[in-house]
Parts: structure tokens; C-alpha cells; sequence
């Protein structure tokens, strides 16, 4: 840094035309500037200033010194400059919005692995629903989403960068004492006459209607809830049986047994949506949520 000081002082004399208005512009005093010129003339090995009474000019070697001077010191602030930016952006936090069940299976994992490619980039989570964590990235009060959809309704990610990171499979539910419970897969077409327990207003919902209206039969829904804890309640207290998203299930449950259903019903989709040119911290914490997370169903 003192060399680059040193740059400087003979950058200002060559500008100002002599010691003193040299110093002046650099907030120096006259001696100090004087100093700097003498110890870069000994480093290069060569007279840089014409000293008079009348002020400074500088010589032949002086000028191929200037020359490279001006290099050296637009490299530096371009560095400095850089460095500013990185920082800023290292203290800012990256704020994601993330469907529930995603902040709690996927996003503990990968945010750890995110913390060990990026130390010290702090993250703000936003608990909301998937179409809601889109428009908020869409807003700019998110700088990633983490969203689902059916293949049947599929979200909106026009000029989004989105990455479909898993499919989820739909796992049937059954109270434990349900006489399906038993067996490894259970056919659909023997649980036309069965209650089931919705996800009310999500599409899983619709997928469990086209799934067995492709069946024959239209679904008895007997209750709705909003949530999967509740869902797997309401199911081993016997108010029916439910089709439910394998990452919802990765906590057991007591009194439900998880069994897979025949046909298979199409994966929910989930997708990290960022911005259209995410920068590289967003793209590292997108690279992590790629692994499936480690399930027991």
C-alpha cells in the first residue's frame, strides 16, 4: 500500500506541477510528498522529478514511471471497487421463500452445505405457499423461491431461472389399523367406497379427482385441512384415508401406515426459482437443495 501511495504522490506532482499543490490535494505536507518521490526514485532506480524554485516537472523516466503509474493505480481501485461490492453482497442476506414443508426437509440440509461453500452469507426464510414464494421473486422482496406444482397445473416460471431440483412421489395413508394397511401396495380401484382426508385448497387435492376419475370413481371427501400435520391426524383418528407428498412424511407419525398406491400418481414438482441472472451465492444455495433428501417412506 505505501508503494501505491508512493504512485499516487507522483501521479498529483505530475498534475499540480509542484510539491506543495501536490500535497495539498493529497491532504499531505510538503516534506511527506518530497519523501514518497525520493524513496520511488530509489526503488526504480532513476531521477523522476525536476525540482526548482519555480515547482515540478517530470523527466523522461519520470514520464514512462506516470505511464505505468496510471496502470497500476486504475488495477487497484478495480480491485478495491470489487472487493466493496463482494463484501456488500456477502452482508446482505439472501432471502428465500419456501413453502413449508420444503423449510423443513429441504432447506436444513442444504443450508448447511450452502453455509460451508459461503460462510458468513446470512439467510432470511419466508414461510408461504409455493405460487405466493414465485411472486414474491417476481417482486423482488424474495431472491429465491422454493415452489411445487402438478405436471397437470403447472406454475408459472416465464422469465425465471428455474431449477426442477425433485419429484416429490404422492404416498397413500392409511390408518394402521385400515385393512389395506397389510398389504405393499395397495390397488386404487379398491378404495372407491374409502372417505378420504383433502389438502383443501391445494392442488393435491385436484390430483387425488383426476387420479381416481381415471379410476372410475369420484373421491367422498369427508374433511379438509390446510395442513399435513393435521391431514395425518385426522387419519389415524379414522376420519378417512388421504393421498399425502412423500416429503411431508419424513417425521413418522403415529397410527398411520404409508403405503404406495397403484397406480403410481404423478410426482409433485419442486422447483428453486430465481431471478433471471441469479448471482453466485444464489446459484451455490440453488446447487445445494439438488440431493434428494435422506426419507423413510
Amino acid at each position: 500500500m505505501e508503494n501505491l501511495q508512493r504512485l499516487r504522490v507522483l501521479r498529483a506532482v505530475a498534475l499540480e506541477g509542484s510539491f506543495t499543490a501536490a500535497a495539498a490535494a493529497l491532504s499531505l505536507s510538503q516534506p511527506s510528498v518530497s519523501q514518497h518521490i525520493s524513496a520511488l526514485e530509489r526503488e526504480l532506480g532513476d531521477r523522476l522529478v525536476d525540482r526548482s524554485t519555480t515547482g515540478a516537472r517530470l523527466t523522461e523516466a519520470g514520464a514512462i514511471a506516470l505511464r505505468h503509474a496510471h496502470a497500476i493505480l486504475a488495477i487497484a481501485d478495480d480491485a478495491r471497487r470489487e472487493l466493496a461490492e463482494f463484501r456488500s453482497r456477502a452482508r446482505a442476506p439472501i432471502r428465500v421463500a419456501a413453502f413449508p414443508t420444503a423449510a423443513a426437509v429441504l432447506l436444513p440440509r442444504a443450508l448447511a452445505g450452502f453455509a460451508r461453500l459461503s460462510p458468513g452469507t446470512p439467510c432470511v426464510l419466508i414461510e408461504t405457499d409455493a405460487a405466493e414464494s414465485v411472486a414474491l421473486v417476481r417482486r423482488g422482496e424474495a431472491d429465491l423461491a422454493l415452489a411445487y406444482d402438478h405436471a397437470a397445473d403447472p406454475l408459472d416460471l416465464a422469465g425465471l431461472s428455474a431449477r426442477r431440483i425433485l419429484d416429490d412421489p404422492l404416498r397413500l395413508v392409511l390408518p394402521d389399523d385400515h385393512p389395506s394397511a397389510d398389504l405393499p401396495i395397495v390397488d386404487l380401484a379398491g378404495l372407491r367406497d374409502e372417505p378420504w382426508v383433502s389438502l383443501a385448497g391445494h392442488s393435491c387435492a385436484e390430483s387425488l379427482r383426476t387420479l381416481c376419475g381415471a379410476a372410475g370413481f369420484a373421491p367422498r371427501l369427508t374433511v379438509g385441512s390446510g395442513r399435513y400435520a393435521t391431514i395425518l391426524a385426522l387419519v389415524a383418528a379414522g376420519h378417512g384415508i388421504a393421498l399425502v407428498p412423500r416429503t411431508a412424511l419424513s417425521v413418522p407419525h403415529p397410527g398411520v401406515t404409508v403405503r404406495p398406491l397403484r397406480p403410481d400418481p404423478p410426482p409433485r414438482r419442486i422447483w428453486a426459482a430465481t431471478g433471471p441472472r441469479p448471482a453466485d451465492t444464489l446459484a451455490l444455495l440453488a446447487g445445494s437443495l439438488g440431493a434428494d433428501p435422506v426419507l423413510t417412506c
